[in-house]
């Protein structure tokens, strides 16, 4: 779905409306594939619609107190936003002890959050952040400009985060409150860069420590306790910055517990059976089944229909063979029958893929991206055989769950019959992500690229960021087209919206022609609650304006309440 609302801030006024665009830059190493993540089977017909189901909302008085437990379908690595990659999951935990200086509102448009607001000068070059008096982190200290000066400059300086830096020359403060961001060159879009992962506020000498493991922020929850693959769990702050419209202090819930399940089916199991409250999941039969019953007030389901979809692929590493050759990528991409593909393996409930867009978005136009076409395929696989022994062999890395693995078996044989050979190798997430990130790969099964504004997916695709092999590179595909910079750099520059649209749509056509990606389907994450929660995804920002429900499967939870 398209943003709607834009609006642009000319020089010197803050971001109460702000610049055509949302910037995403999501510094987090999503891979979202891991275990469980997709998959399932039981439900309505094909193709039954993704939508909203059974919700529940109350903007009247809340009941506070009470707790609640959420299952996730994957574990992170930590929690500290210098050197943690936070998926899904891990962005979903993450908003409980962290806020983000900014935060999307419905109509994907950034607006200060904890910050008060954000002022550039006339050309963009500087930024003025201006924070909240009276903010504390959970450990007392008050959050000054120094303090989010110090944050900034730390994620600047991470390997993990450092290239969404990259436009930014320096940090100073102004006083008590103010930010000054000098860049480089002129950046029209920064606050949106501030509604993610590097737009978090952590106690600063938490952050230079290491630890990744007892979060100390400024969030409605406060950190209690982690096990890993058991749970995790947070409190209430009783000293949060935010209020609801009748005074009372947030969050309303005392505590939540997030559990890991990976299997979707065990997930499922245990909502049904009262041990969840709530579950992420992008289970096609799981969304099916419980919009079913959502439609008949027994569950509440919520799907991130309104913002732009993830992308499943097969990302090929285009630095080592056979994918170092363009005609190899090309014949994989005219040897793959997505319908197939997401009528057996989804019962055809999400949209087959040719790009990171769908066609509902306005930032979507077609291209010469390859249609399966297994004659065509056929011959370029003798010409890559020709020039390489006369073989076309590759290994595909994916999660050790059984729907993947159906999936990945699909491919082999569609491959195979083009004279393709692919083997599979299983590997849990932590290992799977290490080899992507250095390149120790030649290709794997992968999801992303779910950002509300193609800036926000940049980072993922810009030549700068495709580092030699094996060095650690957020260009996981390790394509290097200039042209691609050129468009990135230039969207990123303009205040001319429909100059950005068009720039973003050169991208998609040089992304087309080089074939990184083998594109499979364009999925969603769903919530599922019990039916005595109220407002899961229902929520408001600081200046009053309706907050984005739900964000590839994240939201708040600081509005939650249970009904007793």
């Amino acid at each position: 779905m398209s943003p709607t609302g834009r609006c642009r801030s000319g020089a010197g006024r803050d971001i109460g409306a702000p610049p055509a665009g949302v910037v995403a830059l999501f510094v987090a190493v999503v891979f979202a594939l891991v275990a469980g993540a997709c998959g399932g089977t039981g439900g309505e017909e094909e193709g039954a619609p993704i939508g909203n189901a059974g919700v529940v909302e109350d903007d009247g008085a809340a009941q506070p107190g009470g707790r609640i437990v959420y299952g996730v379908g994957s574990e992170t690595d930590g929690w500290n936003p210098s050197n943690s990659k936070w998926a899904p999951a891990g962005n979903l935990i993450a908003r409980t002890f962290f806020d983000t200086l900014t935060a999307y509102d419905a109509d994907l448009v950034a607006r200060p959050n904890l910050a008060e607001r954000l002022t550039p000068n006339a050309d963009y070059t500087q930024w003025t952040i201006t924070l909240r008096p009276g903010v504390t982190l959970h450990n007392g200290r008050p959050v000054t400009a120094q303090v989010v000066k110090e944050n900034l400059e730390f994620l600047k300086a991470s390997t993990l985060t450092s290239s969404a830096f990259e436009p930014v020359e320096s940090f100073a403060t102004a006083g008590e409150l103010d930010v000054v961001v000098t860049m480089k060159r002129p950046w029209v879009n920064y606050p949106y860069a501030l509604a993610t992962q590097i737009g978090v506020v952590a106690d600063p000498d938490w952050l230079r420590s290491g630890d990744n493991t007892n979060p100390i922020g400024t969030g409605p929850f406060t950190f209690v306790e982690w096990i890993p693959d058991s749970k995790l769990v947070v409190r209430r702050n009783p000293n949060w910055w935010r209020t609801d419209a009748s005074g009372v202090r947030l969050p309303y819930l005392d505590e939540i517990e997030f559990r890991p399940i990976p299997e979707p089916e065990s997930r499922g199991a245990s909502l049904e059976a009262g041990n969840l409250d709530l579950m992420q999941t992008t289970s096609s039969g799981q969304i099916k089944q419980f919009g079913d019953a959502g439609r008949r007030g027994e569950y509440q389901v919520f799907t991130d229909a309104g913002a732009e979809s993830t992308e499943v692929f097969i990302q090929l590493n285009t630095m080592v063979p056979p994918f170092d050759d363009p005609d190899a990528r090309r014949a994989l991409a005219l040897a793959t029958d997505t319908e197939t593909y997401v009528q057996v393996l989804e019962q055809g409930l999400f949209e087959p893929a040719r790009g990171p867009f769908a066609p509902g978005s306005r930032w979507y136009t077609e291209t010469d991206y390859p249609a399966y076409d297994p004659a065509a395929a056929e011959e370029l696989v003798e010409q890559v055989k020709a020039r390489s022994g006369g073989v076309f062999r590759f290994e595909v890395l994916g999660p050790p769950d059984a729907h993947a693995l159906q999936g990945l078996q699909l491919l082999q044989q569609q491959w195979k019959e083009v004279g393709i050979e692919m083997t599979i190798e299983p590997l849990e997430s932590a290992q799977l992500i290490t080899k992507v990130a250095t390149g120790d790969y030649q290709a794997t099964l992968w999801q992303q690229f779910a950002s509300p504004h193609p800036l926000g997916d940049s980072i993922w695709w810009h030549p700068n960021t495709a580092k030699p092999i094996p060095e650690i590179a957020l260009n996981f595909a390790r394509n290097r087209n200039p042209r691609i910079g050129d468009a990135l750099d230039r969207a990123r520059e303009t205040t001319d919206p429909d100059e950005e649209v068009r720039l973003y749509q050169e991208v998609q056509r040089e992304l087309a022609a080089d074939v990184p990606y083998i594109w499979l389907y364009h999925t969603r994450i769903s919530v599922v609650a019990a039916n005595n929660l109220v407002n899961v995804v229902n929520h408001t920002l600081p200046g009053g304006e309706r907050g984005l429900p739900l964000q590839d499967g994240a939201h708040p939870l600081w509005q939650v309440w249970k009904r007793s």
